[in-house]
């Protein structure tokens, strides 16, 4: 998804500098440059998540975080990853509405390119799954690991 993120914001770049060069002296223009940037701002956005999510790359204010004692740490990461699951889950099960919602209306976008809106509501539900996945896995890395129940522990009697 990163990669797909990375080529279309450099496709974008190319765009919209071929679009200048040719508008400025009166050559050309490319009508729906700026709707493709629309899209293309929006897909790069929801593919680059996740990458940025799994590298831990969000930018992070912690300087309330970085003054609590260092179990107090623990558990403030442990209560980011449970609320970044929680929201995950609700804008997962939302976009998974709206998405049906424009599906089953056969909602259709008119513009410079005409297409049905179910194509472009496509991106949010599999990001926002991907994105749950991760805070879950993150909060399975933080949370002490439970004793096994067939282990049995040596009595001292």
């Amino acid at each position: 998804m990163a990669v797909i993120a990375g080529t279309l914001l450099c496709a974008l770049t190319v765009l919209i500098t071929v679009d200048v060069i040719g508008r400025k002296p009166g050559w050309f223009t490319i009508a729906w440059t700026l709707d493709a940037a629309e899209y293309t701002l929006y897909i790069v956005t929801f593919f680059g998540a996740p990458w940025v999510l799994r590298d831990r790359g969000h930018i992070a204010i912690d300087i309330f975080v970085e003054r609590l004692p260092s179990a107090w740490r623990g558990i403030a990461a442990v209560a980011a990853d449970a609320l970044g699951a929680i929201v995950c889950a609700v804008l997962l099960y939302y976009s998974v509405r709206v998405w049906w919602t424009s599906y089953s209306g056969k909602v259709m976008i008119y513009e410079s390119f005409v297409l049905p809106e179910w194509w472009v509501m496509s991106v949010a539900p599999p990001t926002f799954l991907i994105l749950l996945v991760l805070f879950v896995r993150f909060l399975a890395e933080r949370l002490p690991p439970r004793p096994s129940a067939g282990k049995r522990t040596k009595s001292t009697s």
